[in-house]
């Protein structure tokens, strides 16, 4: 309000100031036209007789009424003129310094506004990145699916294969394989594998080791006519208590069935971008409807990962 209130003040100064300047314009115009009649000797109104001579005695009252006042009758008037133009020049100088400040004036608050707005992004960045840093926990949910390719021949040489049975084992293998120090809790659940971490820090090579371990068991499983594949999400929370939400929610973003890639919600590659920028590469994968229903989407980024 105060910024608005100096800026409406030199508004009017400038524009109280311009009338000014166009009187004095005219003024001076006014006894350059009298001079010019009154050295004509040319018969003029009683009234702007006695309007120019006021004027004209109010400039010269220090030398009325003196020899020298009687000598310059004759080009008083243009004198009278030649100080409005004087005055006219003060004016426009006065004119362009409180042009130039209210400039000035102006440029200040706007580096004001930039500096506050800059200030307040900055905390509101902090803040935004203290709010990342108290993130807890790091959860991994691993999928892994079988299916044989079904024929007659197929059927008689494949008839002690159980796909159920077979990702069952394979996912029990990954559980038991993946030991580190990092992992807080890990074990089955509706089919699935999941690990907890909370060194955020050592994500990137606890990752690693998930999914080069996943591979080789895979491979050691790895029969013709069979594909297994490899499902993986990954989801950061703060709070224990949302462990089972968030075991139903990489529920979902397994069975989307991004095949052999870690898939990452829009807080994990925010958590990276703004705290370990160095870690990962993100690409979109797309926008998947988790909700699966049509009437009330809950439509959602899903990123995969690489490490840089």
């Amino acid at each position: 309000m105060l910024f608005k209130a100096i800026d409406k003040f030199f508004d009017k100064i400038k524009y109280l100031l311009s009338l000014i300047i166009f009187v004095l314009i005219a003024m001076a115009t006014l006894f350059f036209i009298y001079w010019l009649l009154f050295s004509a000797k040319i018969a003029m109104p009683e009234w702007f007789n006695r309007f120019a001579w006021s004027n004209i005695d109010f400039w010269a009252q220090v030398i009325k009424g003196t020899p020298l006042y009687k000598e310059l009758i004759p080009v008083l008037p243009v004198l009278v003129s030649g100080v409005y133009i004087i005055l006219t020049y003060f004016a426009n100088c006065l004119m362009t310094f409180l042009e130039n400040n209210h400039k000035r004036f102006g440029q200040c608050v706007e580096q004001y506004k930039s500096n506050l707005a800059r200030t307040i992004n900055e905390e509101l960045h902090n803040d935004f990145i203290n709010e990342l840093k108290r993130t807890t926990f790091m959860m991994f949910k691993i999928k892994v699916a079988v299916t044989k390719q079904e024929s007659y021949l197929n059927a008689l040489t494949l008839d002690n294969v159980d796909p159920i049975q077979l990702e069952d084992t394979i996912q029990k293998q990954i559980l038991t394989a993946v030991s580190s120090d990092l992992i807080q809790e890990k074990g089955m659940d509706n089919n699935s594998v999941y690990f907890v971490i909370t060194d955020f820090e050592k994500a990137r090579d606890f990752m690693l080791q998930l999914v080069n371990t996943s591979a080789d068991k895979i491979k050691a499983q790895m029969r013709p006519k069979i594909t297994i594949g490899f499902y993986c999400g990954v989801e950061l929370y703060n709070d224990i208590e949302e462990k089972d939400n968030i075991k139903a929610y990489l529920d979902k973003i397994v069975d989307l069935k991004i095949t052999n890639k870690i898939a990452a919600t829009p807080r994990f590659k925010l958590y990276y971008e703004n705290i370990y920028p160095t870690y990962f590469w993100f690409d979109l994968m797309g926008e998947y409807n988790l909700s699966k229903s049509e009437d009330s989407p809950k439509n959602i980024m899903i990123y995969s990962i690489k490490r840089k």
